[in-house]
């Protein structure tokens, strides 16, 4: 780039800057005027510009100001605001009603609507508008072609002597265009026909009208033709074209030559305005040389004469006096100019016109006219409020001129200070905050702005306005006390007052005002009144629902920031005995077993009372006259419904009748509930198995089938009631490993622990099947499982690394568990001597008590919770002791119950057969397959913590001791068999193992100790 390249660029660089500086402050300029032009005619919400982006203002602030901005009219004194809309926020303007430029500016050439806007700006700080900028917009109106010309009268009679010369001229008012623009006025005028009698002529006037001279083309001779009708089309110049037309009759009558002649062509007076009405203002006269009538005048307007004159001046017809008829305001209206006719009495009548021009005169007759605009939130000013604050924005105008017209104004509160706009602004003031307030020494200033102008004599004109000053809330209204507590009888009224509440709120005014309210619990039930904080029920409360009701009731006061506080409120409500005792369900089932003696117990009915205390007392009774009577009893206090026969199920199944139950204060409160007694079938069929049967009764399985795997189903099913045909499953024997499970409601066998090669071979399985029955019967069956050991040596060869690496490990610390173990074997050793001499002390006392209940194998399952919560509830009816020993199943997978085979030890008091569970299962033989009927347990709640149960006999009470003798060495043997080692089935070192076996001689010591305890509690 060459020197004389960059010289040019930077020039010019600095002339676009010196542009925009002016620019700047063209824009900056508060006197700018910013110009419109509206077509008439648009549609509501026409656009008519935006005031940010005309004015530029755009480039004097940033987005962010913008943001803050609001755009707003001056309404006050300025009646063209109503026909525009703006956007405060946007600052678009727009039209807000269909503009006739006819109706706004009648018969003006130029159309001007002058508005003033303010621009707001919000202080980001607190919150509040002030004034950024005042901006004048002027709409101009521009005219369309949307009125059609037309003539004052339809049709028009005319009348011509016939003594006439050619081009002779009959006079009539033109076409009126309420349109005023260059081509939408009228333009053109034709004569329709052409050619005929006569010719059109058009004649301007002084006003700027026009009239139409209808020219005699040819002598007439009324005895031929005394008769002509004319038709006269008036055609505009706008686009469209729009046309008016008339009929003219015209009648040719006899001669009356002279035609009144004015002594002047134009009348120009000048009047005050208020010119009194009737009095003179201007005297009009014409002469004619015609006598008798034809030479009479009579004085008149013209046909074109406005309404606006009209209602301002008459004329005298036969004076020609035009005087005051109306008022006369300069301020309206400076001129007025018509034309009057002067006729006369000839036949046909002549006619003349002359102008009249009235100039109106100003007098001080206007008072100052004072515009008030608040700023927003201006009219409630915080007492905290910083002087400087825009208040309101004040326009004076006055209709008067010169002196007249010249207002000056004054405030009379020293607070507030009247301001200048700007100096090149006239009569265009703002009011800003000149001191602070106070609201203790003045809640409200009334400012009174008066305005005076300078004519002779003065006139003046006052406006005010209130400001309020708010108080500053800073105080929260605090309760009486910290909580309230009242009471109500249910099934109150609604309106019953319950409780006051007060709170005091040390703020004046609405500060300080306190209403009460309620949180939404307390609405549901209770309204307080605002103002005085008394609490009523909005509703009739029901105690058995609600018994107590607590909810928080909010004292908050009217500050501009409301404060508010809360006390708890607490209701108790009272109970009547307002409800009928009810049974628990419609229909009560009881069961009670065939021949059973007089005074079995079937069942009971059960009721409820939601009344509380003496009012929920109830009694059960049979209903009145019932047949069933004979055969049941109701207890009257518990329902407990028992039996006054033996019954036999072949003779009747089921009994049915009807108990009620009844308020034992209100008789009439009472329900009724249906009862059926069903009489029980006694249960005397086994369960029929019917696999594995006697030709298929084995199952193959290899030794590394997965734990949980179904190997086998057992199938069988009981021919009893359906009461009795709900069968339960159960190893007795040959599953002293728990290599097996079957699941004791499906039947399903399944695998519970790993597989090892050594366990190959055949497994010969007892199974019990037993029904549900009272006393249950039970089936036995034989089933074989064959654990095939294929693929053992790959897979042991397979895992030789992995078990080596595992033996390395173990041996580097085994010197560390060594210690461990021995100081572990010593306690065990220690405690075992300890257990054995309290065994001895407590077996001796208790042995022959033990073991004296009636001999009956049963299995039993019942869960750890079960066991408690029964044998305490077996203590309280019977009031004596029973002891069960159980020894706990490990989690683990080598635990030492499992090995032994043995699950737990009960001993029950003997029962009667009503008395017994039907869930009781009697134990197997020993060995082979039963031959008597055993029990199997029903299922528990806890599937891993079933048991079986079975009631110690004789023999066994006198091996128990040796069996809780059993030393480390039995564990030890046991647990060599089992695959739970820490490598999950792969084997361990000598040392776990041995490790393993401390582990489960310590667990089975615990479990012994807890047997002697139990056995000593």
């Amino acid at each position: 780039m060459t020197a004389k390249m960059a010289t040019r660029y930077v020039s010019k660089y600095v002339c676009v800057l010196f542009l925009q500086l002016c620019l700047i402050v063209l824009c900056r300029s508060q006197d700018s005027v910013i110009t419109y032009h509206i077509p008439e005619e648009q549609d509501i919400g026409w656009f008519v510009g935006n005031l940010a982006r005309d004015s530029t203002l755009y480039l004097t602030i940033d987005e962010a100001e913008f943001q803050r901005m609001k755009f707003k009219f001056f309404t006050q004194g300025n009646p063209y605001v109503k026909l525009f809309q703006m956007d405060e926020k946007s600052s678009t303007i727009r039209t807000a009603e269909v503009i006739d430029r006819e109706e706004v500016c009648s018969f003006k050439k130029l159309c001007e609507m002058k508005l003033e806007i303010a621009v707001y700006i919000r202080d980001p700080k607190r919150g509040n508008y002030d004034l950024y900028k005042l901006m004048q917009v002027k709409m101009v109106v521009d005219d369309i072609n949307d009125n059609t010309p037309m003539f004052p009268q339809k049709v028009i009679h005319l009348s011509v002597p016939e003594s006439v010369p050619v081009n002779h001229r009959l006079l009539a008012s033109g076409a009126i265009d309420k349109d005023m623009g260059q081509n939408n006025s009228v333009q053109e005028y034709q004569l329709i026909p052409r050619n005929g009698m006569f010719g059109l002529d058009v004649v301007k006037n002084l006003d700027g009208s026009a009239d139409l001279a209808i020219i005699v083309k040819h002598r007439l001779d009324r005895e031929t033709r005394d008769f002509f009708q004319l038709m006269v089309k008036a055609m505009d110049g706008g686009i469209p074209q729009k046309t008016g037309s008339a009929i003219i009759n015209i009648t040719v009558t006899d001669v009356n030559d002279n035609r009144p002649a004015f002594l002047d062509s134009t009348f120009n007076v000048s009047i005050q305005e208020n010119k009194p009405k009737n009095s003179t203002v201007v005297v009009v006269s014409a002469v004619d040389q015609d006598a008798g009538d034809n030479g009479k005048i009579s004085y008149y307007f013209s046909q074109r004469v406005s309404q606006t004159v009209r209602q301002s001046f008459a004329i005298d017809e036969r004076t020609g006096i035009v005087f005051a008829n109306g008022p006369i305001d300069y301020e309206t209206q400076t001129k007025f100019q018509f034309m009057v006719e002067a006729k006369d009495h000839g036949n046909p009548t002549l006619s003349s016109l002359a102008a009249v021009i009235i100039n109106i005169l100003d007098v001080n007759d206007n008072y100052p006219h004072i515009s008030i605009n608040l700023a927003p939130e201006a009219s409630h000013i915080s007492e905290g409020m910083e002087t400087g604050k825009f208040i309101a924005h004040v326009s004076v105008s006055d209709a008067d001129v010169g002196m007249n017209s010249l207002v000056m104004c004054s405030l009379n509160d020293h607070h507030f200070a009247l301001e200048k706009f700007y100096e090149n602004l006239q009569n265009i003031y703002k009011v800003v905050l000149a001191q602070r307030l106070d609201h203790e020494t003045a809640a409200t200033h009334k400012v009174t702005i008066t305005c005076k102008d300078q004519g002779d004599p003065p006139k003046s004109n006052s406006t005010s306005f209130i400001i309020t000053v708010m108080d500053e809330n800073d105080n929260a209204p605090v309760f009486s006390g910290h909580s309230y507590s009242g009471s109500i009888i249910e099934n109150n009224s609604v309106g019953e007052e319950i409780l006051q509440v007060t709170a005091n709120d040390w703020d004046g005014g609405e500060n300080g005002r306190v209403t009460y309210s309620l949180d939404s619990p307390g609405k549901q039930f209770f309204s307080i009144i605002p103002d005085t904080g008394i609490i009523k029920a909005i509703k009739s409360i029901d105690r058995e629902r609600y018994p107590e009701l607590h909810f928080h009731v909010i004292a908050t006061d009217h500050g501009q920031s409301p404060k508010s506080s809360s006390s708890a409120v607490s209701i108790t409500v009272i109970d009547q005995n307002d409800e009928p005792p009810r049974f628990t369900k419609p229909v009560f089932f009881c069961y009670v077993q065939e021949h059973k003696p007089v005074g079995t117990k079937a069942g009971n009915v059960t009721a409820y009372d939601p009344d509380n205390y003496r009012n929920a007392e109830y009694i059960y009774k049979m209903a009145p006259d019932s047949p069933m009577s004979e055969f049941f009893s109701v207890d009257t206090w518990n329902g407990i419904i028992t039996t006054l026969k033996e019954f036999d199920r072949e003779k009747q199944h089921m009994f049915n009748f009807s108990v009620i139950v009844q308020d034992s204060q209100v008789p009439s409160f009472r329900d009724v509930a249906n009862v059926s007694v069903f009489i029980l079938d006694a249960n005397d069929h086994k369960p029929m198995i019917t696999y594995p049967s006697k030709h298929n009764n084995s199952v193959s399985v290899p030794y590394n089938t997965k734990i949980n795997s179904i190997i086998a189903q057992i199938r069988a099913h009981d021919t009893d009631d359906m009461t009795y045909s709900r069968l339960y499953y159960k190893i007795t024997e040959g599953n002293s490993r728990n290599i097996f499970h079957i699941n004791r409601m499906t039947g399903e066998l399944e695998v519970s622990s790993p597989m090892l090669p050594i366990d190959a071979g055949s497994h010969q399985l007892i199974i019990a099947v037993q029904d549900n029955g009272n006393p249950p019967k039970t089936a036995y069956t034989e089933l074989n499982i064959i654990v095939t050991a294929n693929g053992t040596a790959a897979s042991l060869n397979s895992s030789n690394d992995d078990n080596m690496l595992i033996v390395i490990i173990l041996v580097a610390v085994t010197v560390v568990l060594t210690l461990a173990i021995l100081t572990t074997i010593c306690m065990i050793k220690r405690i075992d001597k300890d257990r054995q001499r309290t065994q001895v002390v407590v077996l001796k006392g208790e042995d022959e008590k033990m073991f004296d209940e009636k001999k009956q194998d049963s299995f039993s399952s019942v869960s750890r919770d079960s066991n408690e919560n029964e044998d305490a509830e077996m203590k309280k009816k019977n009031g004596r002791k029973e002891v069960s020993f159980t020894f706990d199943e490990d989690k683990e997978a080598h635990n030492t119950s499992g090995s032994s085979g043995i699950g737990s030890f009960s001993t029950f008091r003997c029962q009667n057969p009503e008395q017994q569970d039907p869930n009781n299962l009697q134990d197997a033989p020993s060995h082979g397959i039963p031959t008597s009927d055993s029990d199997i347990p029903s299922p528990a709640p806890d599937q891993a913590d079933r048991q079986w149960v079975a009631p110690t006999n004789g023999v066994e009470a006198r091996t128990l001791l040796e069996i809780l003798k059993k030393n480390e060495m039995d564990v030890s043997s046991e647990m060599s068999g089992e695959t739970g080692t820490s490598d999950s089935g792969h084997g361990g070192s000598e040392e776990d193992l041995h490790a393993k076996t401390g582990q489960a001689q310590q667990e089975t010591d615990d479990k012994k100790a807890k047997v002697i305890h139990e056995w000593y509690v």
